[in-house]
């Protein structure tokens, strides 16, 4: 799996291409949890307020890629933080493939994240501004 980033205005977004299963899970979680930390301890508002998944390459979701979406969506929550990961971020959901999304769906995760059909607007709604 690869996973592309890119940092539009305040929103960070992730592009993970192929499966999100057991084997690339691992990865997964760390590109989320490192784009759910602070750019810097001491300049916390340099940190993008939104983080937007881009699903549309993503070809299948496991378990253990739930799994990992579900840590950081734990951990994105305000009053969540812990030594190093800020809390309070935005995730939303980008062109979510309909096979992505059933799985989603059947997990819970779809309730609590917001998903948009294409990215331009899954920024919008991830930024402050």
């Amino acid at each position: 799996m690869q996973i592309a980033e890119e940092v539009r205005g305040d929103v960070t977004i992730l592009r993970p291409v192929g499966p999100i299963d057991s084997a690339a899970a691992p990865r997964f979680e760390a590109r989320l949890f490192a784009a759910l930390a602070p750019a810097t301890p001491d300049a916390p508002e340099k940190t993008p307020a939104g983080l937007v998944l881009d699903l549309s390459a993503v070809t299948q979701l496991t378990p253990a890629g739930l799994r990992s979406l579900l840590l950081a969506v734990r951990q994105a929550r305000p009053g969540a933080g812990s030594a190093g990961v800020r809390s309070g971020v935005r995730i939303v959901l980008a062109a979510v493939p309909g096979p992505v999304r059933s799985v989603l769906e059947e997990a819970g995760l779809a309730a609590l994240l917001e998903s948009h059909g294409d990215l331009e607007a899954a920024v919008r709604a991830a930024s402050r501004q």
